[in-house]
């Protein structure tokens, strides 16, 4: 089930031309100094060419610095994948990490996937865990090679933006190899799980949620991940919006006008972001595009944009 690794993976995003809003999950926030915008997304997605919504466009253009969860152009390099290779594997086997049943359910879900039963048995738990449910996603048809994230971190290197991030790629890995054997397993069993929400399994239909910048649809998707599995929800979702908050909020009270990319699970709930800077005194509104703000005369924080997604000029 798309639970804890997919609303950790609802992190970066890319969208074609046929998007239903022009801008699905952005804000923008009027600091003391400069507006500034946060943008919520979702990480792996069918190829769609390489055009975003019009207003996540124009967000771009409107700021001078980025800051993404992790060092995007990080993640693939070599050493990195090496690292995570050396963690994930498991000195005993995944059987004796977490005991027969657990062990038969993961075999019924790698055969379901195309995979052979014994996909996992030299990793830990949390990787299986995390492998699963990225094959799924990319049996699917889904992928991150046109990703919001990579695009908007490549637009800006070459733009000579300035870039940062809230975590270095050693302390995302750490959110799951220090998990604990107990923790682990629990973050395994809610891949394998087959009793949750209808339709939480389902990438297109996350994706069609992002699309239609349904935010309640993720509100009800993160408050039934908090319910179901509360300590891999605190180590996930919380406890990083807790961490990011003091560089957030020195963001937001900076001179830099700066756009904001972390997964649309973290704006949502009483634990998100949003609500956090609310009850700090932040005004978060919805992005309103400046096209139509030209167009109707109305300022930006009283209407949304409805113009027709384009790709970015070369």
């Amino acid at each position: 089930m798309l639970r804890g690794l997919c609303l950790f993976l609802l992190a970066v995003a890319s969208v074609g031309v046929n998007a239903d809003s022009d801008a699905p999950f952005l804000w923008q926030v009027q600091g003391a100094h400069a507006t500034h915008y946060l943008l919520g997304s979702v990480h792996l997605l069918p190829d769609s060419g390489n055009d975003l919504p019009a207003g996540l466009d124009e967000a771009y253009d409107a700021v001078d610095s980025l800051v993404f969860e992790t060092n995007v152009g990080a993640l693939k390099q070599s050493s990195v994948q090496m690292a995570m290779m050396a963690a994930a594997k498991s000195e005993h086997g995944l059987k004796a990490e977490v005991g027969d049943p657990l062990y038969q359910s993961v075999t019924r879900k790698a055969q379901g996937l195309g995979l052979p039963a014994s996909a996992c048995d030299d990793v830990k738990a949390w990787f299986c865990a995390m492998w699963l449910e990225v094959f799924a996603l990319q049996k699917a048809g889904f992928s991150d090679d046109n990703a919001a994230d990579t695009m908007l971190y490549r637009w800006a290197r070459e733009d000579a933006k300035n870039i940062a991030w809230f975590e270095s790629p050693s302390v995302q890995l750490g959110l799951f190899s220090g998990m604990s054997p107990q923790l682990a397993r629990e973050f395994l069993a809610s891949e394998v799980d087959s009793s949750g929400v209808p339709g939480d399994d389902d990438p297109a239909a996350l994706l069609r949620a992002w699309r239609e910048d349904d935010f309640p649809a993720i509100e009800a998707l993160v408050r039934q991940f908090k319910t179901r599995y509360p300590a891999i929800y605190d180590r996930l979702l919380a406890a990083r919006n807790r961490a990011w908050m003091p560089m957030l909020k020195q963001i937001l009270d900076g001179t830099t006008p700066t756009l904001v990319v972390v997964g649309a699970g973290h704006y949502a709930g009483p634990d998100g972001l949003l609500a956090q800077l609310k009850a700090r005194g932040y005004k978060v509104l919805p992005y309103t595009s400046s096209h139509q703000q030209l167009l109707t005369g109305v300022p930006p924080a009283l209407v949304r944009a409805e113009i027709p997604s384009t790709a970015r000029p070369e």
